[in-house]
């Protein structure tokens, strides 16, 4: 019998009731819903990240057992013993005497995971030129890349572009459905590459050397005033991301307290160590409703070139306590999930930048090597070992593994987490950059893995999408931009002003304070690529002076929340000039700005736009938003004519006053009418 069989055939009646009463059942299930029915629900899985920083020591962690004669000729000094008290532990007899390993003796608490059917070994992990600086290797391990000349200078990370594909447009603005950050990483003051997305923006939140329950108080005071006017400088650019960093570290630092505070640990006894922390913070979090997806904790101490091991007793030392350590910690951190409910949701792995030399030197210790090996935990992990044992014998002069033993590359295992344990899609493989990498199979539990009809694109249903847009009356030919007059003023509304006719518009759009670039609101319609006389959704924002649109916290470009990817038609509103549908469909994939701004040619539509000396606007003076300039709008004109410091539709040039320049405005377009298609 396979050990996974046994351990499944070995649930006692409770527990199998337990997990089925976990299962999306419905009754009465149609054929056309059986497949969805087959596939699990990824949207709660999460995938927790152990980085060993330094290098671990494969070798005196994994010893092949037919090759025991070779190692101990390379490591007189440091080789562990066969025999005695602390000899070294058979991982497996059941396994081929060639693939046979024994462990460091400090490895119980993973012998005893491994047994219980919880933990998987992968062998010889590296990618192609590796790089033997802690620094370098380490960036590549993060960023995706490897030592050949197309993939060394990565300046984002696997992770992040992983979750800002998953979750676009999420990162810093949290919604009802996903409040969480969409990372979190513990252990480490520095923020991780890994998580910087492809904009180079760190998309997750840093809880190292933090108590989060406290985290909240704690940076309350962190930041500056806002500033009421920023240009367009480089400067004013930084500024303006700084401000938005620390108020979406406020929004998360409140989420983070909430769920640390609902969250508990089991009775679980952890280890005293900083590790066992980390791991105990992650626990905690989960259980108290955190949906973020990754989690990275630190280990460090693995740099052993010297006093590896204590002279003379090499089961004991510093390797022999950071196994201990990692193993023993991550231990009770999958109980305590266990103990929960939760070790269902959760698969974790480690890594270490590089293995260490074969032979050792001449203080105790190794020096910096090549290959190493990965570890993988959890109940939906398939127990047992992937790929051979390392061959000690072939080596370099100087004792490195040969890269030619490299049975996996790093990418093969993360690609492998990200669609068979979270469920993303080959477009997110791919846009993650690890579409070239092969999936390995068998490191997950066969009823664990994401068959591919199930994959994911997002796992929260929204798009983000960028365009540009120019108001005829707001704007400034001089200046080359819009007026923020209304602005300037306080007139604009904090409310979205779109909820009367013709609009009747029932979105609930409000914020505290109106962005100092704001210009107005506008009311944004997406249409189906595929039926432009389909209305998908609408959503009220901002424009600013610069003709982008932007949403409600002054990030450029929309969110669209519970809108699934693909290409929409987009339509702008605005409660006195006729508004405008894009030429054609938008796509949610493409992050470049649709700009109405270029020629008419941007419009659905014929003559749709109105050339202002080469830049193209929204045609002014519909003041009735009917999406047609007639005697209505000049009726409409006469009946409000001299109103002063009014947000009104009848102020066609957005100054906060209703005079003859809105009367010109109206007569010099009185017969343009917008396409049939968005006139209310």
């Amino acid at each position: 019998m396979k050990r996974r069989d046994f351990f499944k055939n070995s649930l006692t009646v409770g527990a199998g009731s337990f997990l089925l009463s976990q299962l999306p059942f419905k009754t009465f299930a149609t054929e056309d819903m059986l497949p969805l029915l087959n596939c699990p629900d990824v949207s709660d899985r999460v995938l927790v990240i152990i980085f060993l920083k330094g290098g671990n020591d494969g070798v005196n962690t994994l010893i092949p057992t037919d090759q025991y004669g070779t190692y101990m000729s390379h490591r007189p000094g440091i080789g562990l013993s066969m025999t005695g008290s602390n000899a070294l532990m058979a991982l497996d007899n059941t396994l081929p005497v060639t693939d046979q390993i024994h462990l460091h003796p400090a490895m119980t608490a993973f012998k005893n995971m491994y047994d219980a059917g919880t933990a998987r070994i992968i062998q010889s992990v590296g990618y192609p030129d590796i790089n033997g600086s802690h620094f370098k290797s380490t960036d590549l391990w993060l960023s995706g890349g490897d030592g050949t000349p197309a993939n060394n200078n990565f300046t984002n990370g696997w992770i992040g572009r992983f979750l800002g594909t998953t979750f676009p447009g999420l990162y810093g603005n949290p919604i009802l459905e996903f409040q969480d950050p969409l990372g979190i990483q513990l252990g480490d003051r520095k923020p991780s590459l890994s998580y910087h997305n492809h904009d180079g923006f760190y998309v997750a939140a840093n809880l190292s050397q933090q108590e989060p329950g406290g985290l909240y108080d704690q940076i309350q005071g962190i930041g500056t005033p806002g500033h009421a006017v920023l240009g367009n400088s480089e400067y004013d650019q930084h500024i303006s991301y700084i401000m938005n960093v620390e108020n979406s570290t406020n929004v998360y630092a409140q989420r983070i307290t909430e769920v640390f505070n609902a969250g508990t640990n089991s009775g679980t006894v952890y280890p005293s160590t900083d590790l066992s922390d980390q791991l105990r913070t992650v626990a905690r979090m989960i259980a108290g409703g955190s949906k973020t997806k990754v989690f990275m904790v630190h280990l460090g101490g693995f740099d052993t070139h010297a006093l590896q091991v204590e002279s003379g007793s090499p089961h004991t030392g510093e390797h022999a306590e950071l196994l201990s350590n990692l193993f023993s910690s991550v231990k009770a951190f999958h109980e305590d999930l266990n103990n929960m409910g939760l070790e269902q949701r959760v698969v974790s792995a480690s890594f270490s930048e590089f293995g260490r030399q074969v032979i050792e030197n001449g203080s105790l210790g190794t020096d910096h090597g090549t290959l190493g090996p990965m570890f993988m935990f959890g109940s939906a992990v398939e127990p047992g070992i992937s790929g051979a044992n390392l061959d000690l014998s072939d080596i370099s002069s100087g004792g490195k593994p040969h890269e030619t033993q490299m049975q996996f590359d790093y990418r093969q295992v993360f690609r492998t987490l990200i669609q068979n344990w979270l469920g993303a899609s080959d477009g997110v493989a791919q846009s993650t950059q690890f579409d070239a990498y092969p999936i390995i199979p068998g490191l997950l539990a066969t009823n664990m893995i994401v068959d591919p009809s199930c994959y994911v694109d997002t796992y929260v249903a929204q798009i983000r999408l960028k365009a540009k847009v120019y108001l005829e009356g707001f704007y400034d030919t001089i200046e080359g931009n819009m007026r923020r007059s209304l602005n300037d003023k306080g007139l604009i509304p904090l409310n979205q002003p779109y909820n009367t006719a013709p609009f009747n518009y029932t979105g609930t759009e409000s914020v505290e304070n109106v962005k100092w670039n704001a210009v107005d609101w506008v009311l944004l319609e997406l249409r189906e690529g595929g039926d432009i006389n389909n209305v998908v959704t609408r959503q009220a924002a901002f424009v600013n002076t610069d003709g982008n649109l932007m949403d409600l916290n002054g990030d450029v470009g929309i969110i669209f929340k519970n809108v699934n990817a693909g290409a929409y038609y987009l339509t702008v509103y605005h409660r006195n000039h006729i508004a405008v549908v894009s030429s054609n469909p938008i796509s949610s994939t493409d992050d470049s700005v649709f700009d109405f701004t270029t020629g008419v040619a941007s419009a659905y539509g014929t003559n749709q736009l109105k050339n202002l000396g080469g830049v193209y606007a929204m045609y002014a003076g519909d003041y009735t938003a009917n999406g047609l300039n007639n005697i209505d709008d000049y009726n409409a004109w006469e009946a409000n004519n001299a109103e002063i410091n009014q947000y009104i539709n009848i102020d066609g040039d957005g100054n906060g006053v209703v005079n003859n320049q809105d009367y010109n405005l109206w007569k010099k377009n009185q017969t343009q009418s917008g396409d049939p298609i968005i006139q209310q």
